[in-house]
């Protein structure tokens, strides 16, 4: 334990360190890349406090071989618990969609909220303030992680966000009982954390209408996969998150829509040919389309033959940032030009879809 604590604090120093040096650079790199000052000055700022504690728990904290174990397994259990509990919320987001960043973190947080408290009621009585003010560092901490730490992680994976994020809260949970907050003290923290929450996402808060903010996801009806005419995203890949730049380069948006499209399904004809931000009809000019994908199915009869090919023309839309977030988020797929197809032997046709820039989509089957 004592190598492990040894090599823990000088990961943490060469982090500082190289944080440090790089403060600059790394200002100048976040506000060129995201144009966000707060993630230029946030993501040095970040990984300082970040190797700083790994340094403190490494070289300063003392304290027995069982009780460092126990802390151990103590960030082990409530990282598998936090993971599972925002796999639930990610299930539940799939099924009913909010269009506004304010109320998905709201629900998350209230979610994981509610499957902790349910493992914490086998030890502790229920406790209000402390309820809430949990539910605050929950609801802070996603955001935190929603907008300038996920978007920048090359694997997008809903599993593999959900174990960052659990494991993220589990650290920050150990953090926070180590410093023993006094019980008189948790109103005002409680206070502070709203406040952080509020001006940050203040932008969301300009359209605070539930009604308008929930989008009924169509899967919803239970009809499968297999005989929707329009492909449903991958709920446990769910959120998805990218910048303007990213969104406008197709090498990095297209594998993005790939992995919300169940492939045992859906047989992609064509990729998206451009991303661009609303300017026709009925779309919305703050909001990103990607058009011109097209995907195709076979639809089965019930005695398992098949009756014809189902093609069709697919938009992906992209919900605009709130407030300082530079990150558009992934709302829904739209699709248009449907047409079931015969596929003769001996007989070659074409899939023909008029794009909305004047060019024509000919797939041959």
């Amino acid at each position: 334990m004592k190598l492990f604590s040894f090599i823990l604090g000088v990961l943490g120093a060469i982090l500082v360190i190289g944080a440090f040096s790089s403060f600059i650079p790394l200002v100048f790199l976040g506000g060129i890349a995201t144009g966000s000052i707060a993630f230029a000055f946030g993501l040095p700022i970040f990984l300082m406090i970040i190797g700083a504690t790994m340094i403190y728990f490494g070289f300063y904290y003392k304290d027995s071989n069982q009780r460092s174990n126990d802390e151990l397994m103590s960030i082990g259990k409530w990282g598998i618990i936090y993971t599972i509990a925002i796999l639930i919320s990610n299930y539940v987001m799939g099924k009913i969609m909010f269009a506004n960043n304010f109320y998905i973190i709201l629900s998350t947080a209230l979610i994981v909220s509610i499957v902790a408290q349910i493992v914490r009621s086998h030890e502790f009585d229920f406790k209000l303030r402390w309820f809430i003010f949990y539910f605050l560092v929950y609801a802070n901490t996603l955001w935190i992680m929603s907008t300038y730490i996920l978007p920048k992680i090359t694997i997008q994976t809903g599993f593999f966000s959900s174990l960052v994020i659990g494991f993220t809260l589990a650290g920050i949970v150990i953090i926070i009982q180590k410093i023993k907050m006094k019980w008189n003290s948790i109103p005002w923290a409680s206070t502070i954390l709203i406040l952080i929450f509020l001006v940050a996402n203040m932008g969301s808060l300009q359209d605070t209408s539930l009604l308008q903010a929930i989008k009924i996801n169509t899967n919803t009806s239970g009809m499968p996969e297999n005989s929707q005419s329009c492909p449903s995203a991958i709920a446990s890949n769910l959120p998805l998150s990218l910048n303007e730049a990213n969104l406008k380069d197709l090498k990095v948006t297209s594998p993005q829509l790939m992995n919300l499209i169940n492939s045992s399904v859906w047989q992609t004809e064509n990729l998206p040919r451009e991303c661009y931000k609303g300017k026709y009809v009925n779309q919305n000019p703050n909001w990103f389309y990607c058009d011109d994908m097209i995907l195709s199915r076979w639809e089965m009869s019930s005695y398992g033959t098949i009756r014809y090919r189902w093609y069709t023309a697919v938009t992906s839309i992209w919900q605009a940032p709130s407030g300082s977030n530079p990150f558009y988020q992934f709302y829904d797929f739209e699709c248009e030009n449907g047409k079931k197809v015969t596929v003769e032997k001996g007989v070659t046709n074409y899939y023909v879809y008029d794009s909305r820039d004047g060019t024509q989509i000919k797939i041959k089957y």
